[in-house]
């Protein structure tokens, strides 16, 4: 029966909804306001809390009359639900006008802040920079001087601060950078590179000029730039600001140090010479440590110079020069060459460096010397037992002969021929010397062969030779490095197309080195070296019988490098593998190598090495003494000669020294049982 009701209800309802003869219902309508309303964080009612009490529903419209029977139309519950939000629902929308406050407190803050940030920022920029407080371009920086000034001299130099600003500058320093070479004007041997000068405070519109002084050097007509800056601070901030003046460029208008070259144009090769150069002042003023530095060319050979250098061969300090003084150093050498070679000593006089003596800071002259190399007058051989070298290697105790040939090889005659051989080393004493037709002064350590024991000297024709000879042992008693060095000089005179006498020189030198000569030592033992040794001594057949076998290596005179000992050892011993010392040891079973690596050695040096092996003699070697090692041979390169030097051992048996209490006979193989 409700079903068939049902459609009829809800007829009577929709009339009733949309009659226009019902009248709304009136409403309380309430102003907004800013108060806050709490709300709880829940979804669920707080208990104890009447959540109407704090929001009254609204009045209550006039009761309308039912067009509907009461019990057909459930009113009240339409009307609750058209009016009165529920619980719920005012949460939600409390929570989220909440959230909409909160985004728009934080959207002030943040502004606040930016505004803040780009307040200061401005104002500090304006502090600094702005109007007429704080600004680098209100600071002048003027660096004057001289644009010339001679070499050696003292620039007077003026630097100029002004600070414009409204406010002092604090904590200023100059800085001044000099040109390389710069000395000081006040401290005598010291180098300028960059000076710094604390200024402290500079006041509002106060102007400070500084007063800078400097030795300069350079090269005639070299331009020169010294530069000059301040770093300065300002009160309240830490920051150092700067400021760079314009650049003082100036020139050398003349050098310090003139420079005069006595040389030859043309030299034979192999012939001694000797050039002078000549130092003079052209400063006003006193010169200090002046630097004079040599390059050679190839083939130059320097034999000594007057002073002495200072430093090397090719340094030397003059440590004072006054106005128009001059210095002269001497130097001999010799060159080697070939024939219309061209050959250039180059010279450099300055500042030495302050942190190496040695080497030019600045360079205010330069000179040269060119000479030629042509053909020389007489050609001077010289050879050691055949070998031509500069330097021949010779074993210990062996006696070499010495010869020397000169030929004439112009095409007119030479006079007077002398030679002479002069002697040195530290194997000369003690060593055995003989000449032929020639006289050794023993005091003098020279052999000389001239007119007065040899007449064909007394005129050499064109292409004509002479030939001399003297052998010598050197001395073998020398600590380290022996040799005996040989210098040969030949002086003739010729006749010049002018009738002039002209003096000629040749000259050639040569060294014998004595090479180093170690000596190996081996020895065979029973359990008195590094290993446990077992088995019967003497040797018995069948039963085995182990040994050490020791070594010793001494070196000779000279470093020695690469030295490598190497020994062959017989089928019937068997390598034990046990080792001991200095050097590496290794065994190749298929060639049946001992090889024993003992590198490097200092002259005198001595190592020691030993190994173990064994050996099970066989009949038929009984009333023998086999042999366990066979000879050692030993090779290694001497680094002072250059050459390969080598030294054996005999090979080692199974007989041993009496001397480590052995009974006699110890090493001879005896047969089982016996």
């Amino acid at each position: 029966m409700r079903g068939e009701k049902d459609p009829e209800r809800i007829e009577a309802l929709r009339e009733r909804l949309y009659s226009r003869s019902v009248p709304p219902r009136k409403r309380k309508e309430e102003p907004l306001t800013d108060e806050p309303v709490p709300v709880n964080k829940e979804w669920k009612t707080p208990p104890n809390s009447d959540i109407r009490q704090r929001h009254p529903e609204p009045e209550k419209a006039e009761t309308v009359p039912d067009i509907v029977p009461r019990e057909e139309t459930p009113a009240p519950t339409a009307t609750v639900a058209h009016s009165t939000p529920s619980t719920s629902d005012q949460a939600l929308s409390s929570m989220t006008s909440r959230k909409k406050r909160q985004s728009y407190r934080v959207k002030v803050l943040l502004a606040a802040v930016f505004f803040f940030v780009v307040a200061v920022g401005l104002s500090s920029l304006f502090i600094l920079f702005g109007g007429n407080a704080i600004s680098g371009e209100n600071i002048t920086l003027s660096l004057n001087g001289p644009f010339t000034i001679g070499g050696g001299e003292i620039i007077p130099l003026q630097v100029g601060i002004t600070n414009q600003n409204s406010v002092a500058i604090e904590g200023a320093t100059l800085i001044i950078d000099y040109p390389k070479g710069t000395m000081s004007a006040t401290e005598t041997g010291k180098e300028l590179f960059v000076e710094r000068m604390s200024l402290e405070s500079i006041g509002s519109g106060e102007t400070v000029n500084i007063p800078v002084r400097a030795q300069v050097f350079g090269e005639e007509n070299e331009e020169l730039t010294v530069k000059a800056s301040i770093e300065y601070r300002v009160r309240g901030s830490n920051a150092t600001f700067y400021k760079e003046a314009e650049p003082l460029r100036f020139k050398v208008s003349s050098s310090p140090i003139v420079v005069t070259i006595d040389s030859v144009k043309e030299i034979s090769s192999g012939q001694e010479f000797e050039m002078k150069l000549n130092v003079r002042s052209n400063s006003p003023t006193t010169l200090s440590d002046i630097l004079v530095k040599a390059e050679y060319p190839n083939g130059f050979d320097f034999t000594s110079s007057s002073p002495q250098p200072s430093s090397g061969r090719n340094a030397w300090l003059i440590e004072e020069l006054e106005p128009e003084e001059s210095s002269t150093i001497t130097i001999r050498g010799l060159v080697v060459g070939k024939d219309s070679d061209q050959r250039v000593i180059n010279f450099s006089i300055g500042v030495p460096n302050e942190r190496d003596r040695s080497t030019l800071a600045s360079i205010f002259a330069i000179s040269s010397a060119e000479f030629t190399i042509e053909q020389p007058f007489i050609d001077v051989a010289l050879d050691v037992d055949g070998d031509t070298g500069s330097a021949v290697a010779i074993e210990p105790g062996k006696r070499s002969q010495v010869s020397i040939n000169v030929e004439n090889t112009l095409s007119d005659a030479v006079y007077d021929v002398q030679v002479t051989a002069k002697l040195s080393g530290n194997a000369l004493s003690g060593a055995e010397i003989l000449a032929s037709n020639g006289y050794y002064n023993s005091n003098a350590q020279t052999i000389t062969w001239d007119v007065s024991n040899i007449r064909n000297l007394e005129q050499l024709d064109p292409g004509g030779e002479q030939r001399f000879s003297f052998s010598i042992t050197p001395s073998s008693n020398v600590p380290a490095t022996p040799q005996v060095v040989v210098d040969v000089t030949v002086n003739a005179r010729r006749v010049s197309e002018s009738n002039a006498s002209e003096a000629l020189i040749g000259a050639v030198t040569s060294a014998i080195r004595v090479e180093s000569s170690p000596s190996l030592v081996s020895a065979t033992t029973f359990n008195t070296g590094s290993f446990s040794d077992v088995g019967p001594i003497p040797p018995e057949v069948g039963r085995t019988t182990s040994y050490t076998i020791a070594l010793r290596l001494t070196n000779g005179t000279n470093d020695i490098t690469g030295g490598v000992m190497t020994a062959e050892l017989p089928s019937y011993v068997t390598w034990l593998d046990n080792t001991a010392g200095r050097g590496t040891f290794s065994f190749n079973e298929s060639t049946r190598t001992l090889t024993w690596e003992t590198g490097s050695m200092q002259g005198g040096e001595s190592m020691s090495g030993s190994f173990q092996v064994s050996i099970l003699p066989s009949t038929s070697q009984i009333g023998t003494t086999p042999t366990l090692v066979g000879e050692q041979r030993f090779k290694a390169d001497d680094r002072f000669t250059g050459s390969l030097i080598r030294t054996t051992s005999a090979g080692i048996t199974t007989k041993m020294s009496e001397e480590f209490g052995f009974d006699k006979g110890n090493g001879l193989v005896k047969a089982s049982g016996n």
